[in-house]
C-alpha cells in the first residue's frame, strides 16, 4: 500500500523530468500535453512561454521591406 502511495507521485515526477529533457532536445511527445496542466499550476511562466510560442508559430511571416529607390 505504501509503495502505491509513494510510487504514483514518483512516477509522475519521473515522467515530468523525462519529457522536459526530451523537449530541451527538440523532441516533442504526446506526454507533454498531459504535463501542460502541471506547468500551468506549478510553473506559470513556462506555460505562458509555451502559449506565446504557439501563437507566434501561427502568425504569418512579416512581408519583406520594400527596396529603397535611388
Amino acid at each position: 500500500m505504501l509503495a502505491a502511495v509513494l510510487g504514483v507521485p514518483a512516477l509522475l515526477a519521473g515522467l515530468w523530468y523525462w519529457t522536459s529533457r526530451q523537449s530541451k532536445r527538440g523532441v516533442r511527445r504526446a506526454a507533454g500535453g498531459m504535463l501542460g496542466i502541471a506547468d500551468e499550476i506549478f510553473r506559470p511562466e513556462t506555460h505562458q512561454a509555451h502559449q506565446i510560442q504557439k501563437i507566434q508559430q501561427e502568425l504569418p511571416a512579416p512581408a519583406p521591406a520594400p527596396k529603397p529607390k535611388r
